[in-house]
């Protein structure tokens, strides 16, 4: 690349739009990407992902987790299933986790139903804002899209 100088009045007039053009910064917001990532046993290039969430915060992460733990353990078998509940659902291990998140650091939490492991994991990300392909407002700042704005859902 050449250098701006008087004697180059094409580098001059590149530095200066340069100068003139300042880029709006990315309004990027904090949130926690979640995952759940099946693996058949002894085939580890089988790994698939079954659901993942873009939470807005670590406690929603852990939420989300403790949700798909307790629906899993119905298909664990008895031990794993009073272990898992046991301690992250019910005791210190999501809190732990939680705890991890909010330093900005990953969790996971493997399960083995059978001949898949499934694999939680959540970590800290940034995420962007979601452009209109129509060219109108971001998608996320209207919260509910227009057919369903008015109408209450149950969580």
């Amino acid at each position: 690349m050449e250098s701006a100088t008087p004697h180059n009045p094409l580098a001059v007039l590149l530095v200066e739009t340069c100068k003139q053009t300042i880029l709006p910064a990315l309004r990027t917001r904090p949130g926690v990407w979640c995952e759940a990532i099946s693996t058949f046993v002894d085939l580890p290039r089988t790994a698939s992902r079954r659901d993942g969430y873009a939470a807005p915060s670590p406690e929603a992460a852990i939420r989300w987790m403790r949700a798909t733990v307790r629906t899993v353990a119905s298909v664990l078998g008895p031990h794993q299933a009073g272990q898992v509940l046991k301690h992250w659902v019910d005791g210190p291990g999501s809190a732990r986790a939680c705890d991890r998140l909010r330093r900005g650091e990953s969790c996971s939490l493997t399960l083995y139903p059978g001949i898949e492991h499934l694999t939680l994991q959540a970590r800290p990300v940034r995420f962007l804002p979601l452009a209109a392909a129509d060219g109108g407002p971001p998608c996320d700042s209207g919260g509910r899209p227009p057919l369903l704005r008015g109408r209450r859902t149950v969580r």
